[in-house]
């Protein structure tokens, strides 16, 4: 490294507290700096550095380290209200979690185990975000995320493959089943999830045309302070924001126009993709559908939403809201965003991606991190009937006649189309629609009690799915518990998780079983949510708490996540 010798000892404490990945690519461009411009400017480029990791706790730290400092702070934080338990988070620059008490939100910030997550998650954020700002993070050197969040989070992956591969699942009847088949006979497949989704996209599509609405593709993107790079170099607008900031501020306005919408009778419904640009900002795409007379008026509404921040800077009236009308005689609305939805899974029908000119499946596992490593959620249905009673009727042979057995055949083919008509169409508001899925608390089969989830929180399954309200159909008939497979040689990991009870689903177990949370991160790293896909097997694997995803678990019952993810 080239570099004056009196500024050996500036230049190693600089690079000790960074990454290893990221401190051989700033020592390189030091390098570089003093070569072409000299001294004084390699100097004020690694000053620029320093400041970068001003607030930044976690860079180097290994997973060791992490783990007994999350053991260390959990006896700190054992206090006795949250107002006390949300100062110390704070002063760590973690939220509070979240919690149906009082009692279950501190329990959580008293187990070291949520402490190790929250500051995986963290360190994760704080290694990205450092990568974003110095410019790393772009098409060319490490579109989407950083090559060692990627290498982390494919690590973890095969983690938690290695650990599901020495269970099974066994029934109440006598069941087995091998929890990696279960696995990947879910949603947490990405090539079912995508299915499911195109499935679905498909019946919104088939159902507006019988009612002869329009369909609209609209793009939001962030304003030039959410973004690191501009054209082909670094921004000097960009306000060190991360991608969960640029995201809140796409929910945010989304959350505006759906208001405006709704004050106005402007009825939509379709899907929403939020995808990274190549330096990380996410932008979202929304696939609409509304009555014709409708579409000019939801339109304003949008760009008028869109503009208002920064609307007036360079290059805002040209990238910050675009739209096309969906011509059906060109191309189908599905497949309009279909190379959307490959994009961000697994790049299913594409040889390379758009944006980078890398190749469509590599890009897709780099999307997939960085929906993990940020939490956000990739795929949002708007509007339309849900999806959790939609995979619940897959799950039955036969139901009673009437709207159940219909809405049970249209499931089973496909239909999603019929399956929302049978709901009462797009329009109807989903506390009227007649079919949805209900719950029931969890009792342990040997003592009788109330099961309560390890943060004292009552722990409640979904039984089947209510007509009108009342319950109508069981689909959940057997009790699963995880157990080490018979040949499976001896491990203290896998003695530490096995289940203390039986529940209704596989599902339930699962969520409990691994206490180093392998599971939820791999499902997590994936973006996705494991659900049931056939309505063989009688059992599921449930979703991950992912970061958005979690605090919405009870209102959408199962339905997708994207960790996110």
């Amino acid at each position: 490294m080239n570099h004056h010798p009196a500024d050996t000892l500036f230049i190693d404490d600089t690079l000790q507290k960074l990454p290893a990945s990221i401190a051989a690519s700033v020592r390189n461009t030091y390098s570089y700096q003093y070569d072409q411009q000299g001294r004084q400017a390699a100097n004020l480029y690694l000053l620029g550095v320093q400041d970068y990791t001003t607030g930044k706790t976690l860079l180097t730290h290994s997973d060791d380290t992490l783990k007994t400092k999350a053991e260390r702070i959990a006896k700190v934080c054992d206090v006795s209200s949250v107002e006390k338990a949300a100062a110390y988070l704070d002063s760590v620059g973690l939220p509070l979690p979240t919690g149906d008490t009082e009692e279950s939100v501190l329990a959580r910030v008293k187990c070291p185990l949520w402490w190790e997550r929250a500051l995986r998650r963290k360190q994760d954020r704080e290694q990205e975000l450092l990568s974003i700002q110095l410019g790393h993070i772009r098409k060319g050197l490490q579109p989407y995320c950083s090559t060692a969040l990627l290498n982390r989070i494919q690590a973890r992956h095969k983690r938690s493959m290695e650990i599901m591969a020495g269970f099974e699942a066994v029934s109440d009847e006598g069941d087995t089943l091998n929890l990696l088949e279960v696995l990947q006979g879910s949603t947490a497949n990405p090539a079912i999830r995508r299915a499911e989704l195109m499935v679905r996209m498909r019946g919104f599509e088939d159902y507006a045309n019988t009612q002869d609405h329009a369909a609209m593709f609209y793009t939001i993107t962030c304003p030039s302070k959410f973004h690191r790079v501009s054209g082909g170099g670094l921004n000097d607008k960009y306000a060190d924001t991360t991608p969960r900031d640029a995201q809140r501020y796409l929910c945010e306005l989304w959350a505006c126009i759906r208001a405006k919408l709704k004050r106005d009778g402007l009825n939509v419904y379709g899907f929403r993709v939020a995808e990274p640009h190549h330096d990380g900002c996410p932008h979202w795409h929304l696939l609409l559908f509304m009555d014709q007379a409708h579409s000019e008026a939801v339109t304003s509404i949008m760009q008028s939403y869109a503009m208002k921040e920064d609307g007036d800077e360079p290059g805002a009236a040209k990238h910050r809201f675009e739209v096309v009308a969906i011509n059906s005689e060109k191309g189908s609305a599905t497949g309009y965003i279909a190379k959307y939805v490959a994009k961000n899974i697994d790049g299913f029908g594409m040889d390379t991606d758009d944006e980078t000119g890398d190749a469509a499946n590599d890009s897709a596992q780099r999307v997939r991190a960085w929906a993990s490593a940020w939490g956000i959620r990739q795929f949002q249905q708007v509007g339309g009937a849900p999806v959790g009673v939609w995979r619940e009727l897959r799950r039955v042979e036969s139901a009673p006649d009437g709207l159940l057995e219909e809405a049970r055949q249209a499931a089973d083919s496909g239909d999603w189309a019929l399956y929302m008509t049978l709901q009462g169409g797009a329009d109807t508001n989903r506390n009227t629609q007649p079919l949805k899925v209900y719950t029931v608390e969890h009792i342990d089969t040997e003592t009788g009690e109330v099961c309560h989830n390890k943060y004292g929180e009552l722990v409640e399954r979904v039984k089947g799915i209510a007509l009108n309200n009342t319950p109508a159909i069981e689909t959940r008939l057997k009790a699963w518990t995880i157990q080490s497979k018979a040949d499976q040689p001896a491990r203290a990991d896998f003695a530490a998780t096995a289940p203390r009870n039986t529940h209704d689903v596989l599902a339930s177990v699962l969520a409990t079983f691994n206490p180093a949370d392998y599971s939820a991160e791999f499902l997590q790293a994936g973006g996705f949510s494991a659900v049931p896909w056939t309505r063989v097997n009688n059992c599921t694997i449930e979703e991950a708490e992912a970061y958005e995803v979690r605090q919405e678990r009870a209102a959408i019952q199962l339905e997708s996540m994207e960790v996110a993810a």
